[in-house]
């Protein structure tokens, strides 16, 4: 259940992403959602299931926007790894470290993805702003805590009991003693 919500969140991720905040004027600066949920998903799902999910993510990433095909599924691994290797150490299922470790972690996948495309087309070297990738962390700063705590409202939604248990009105436990 946890893989079919959470891929379906990604998709409304991906679609309100590239179609609705494209309208957002470039200079406001356009927010970053799905890194947002890689992030979240990194913290609080299960290697093998995470791992599925957001590689799954990063193709329909590369369908949607990837400019060199494959980048993004191994990017948003990457950062699976990363944020899993880390949170062996720390403990970062609190969501007071989410924030900090999703800035962290937008900041070292810019500078990769800096470096790979500068790397793969030196000839068109991409733009390094400072003013746009401070704002990119500002924007996902604000942006993710409404955003991390819907996506803990949904993790623990989904803890909590069956899904078409809930969606068919039936309650739990013993319906004859009440």
């Amino acid at each position: 259940m946890f893989v079919f919500v959470f891929l379906v969140l990604g998709m409304i991720t991906l679609v309100f992403q590239t179609t609705l905040l494209q309208l957002i004027p470039s200079w406001l600066g356009r927010p970053d959602l799905m890194f947002l949920l890689i992030v979240f998903i990194a913290c609080r799902a299960g290697i093998v299931k995470g791992a599925f999910v957001v590689l799954v993510m990063g193709f329909l990433m590369d369908v949607f926007s990837g400019i060199f095909l494959g980048l993004y599924p191994v990017i948003y691994l990457l950062v699976f790894a990363f944020i899993k290797g880390i949170s062996r150490r720390i403990a970062i299922n609190e969501f007071a470290y989410q924030i900090p470790l999703a800035l962290i972690s937008y900041l070292l996948v810019n500078t990769g993805m800096f470096i790979v495309s500068f790397t793969l087309a030196p000839d068109s070297p991409p733009q390094w702003s400072w003013r746009g990738i401070i704002l990119q962390l500002v924007m996902l700063a604000v942006i993710g805590i409404p955003f991390f705590s819907f996506l803990e409202n949904t993790m623990n939604h989904l803890g909590t009991g069956s899904m078409p248990r809930r969606l068919l009105g039936s309650k739990p436990g013993n319906r004859f003693i009440e």
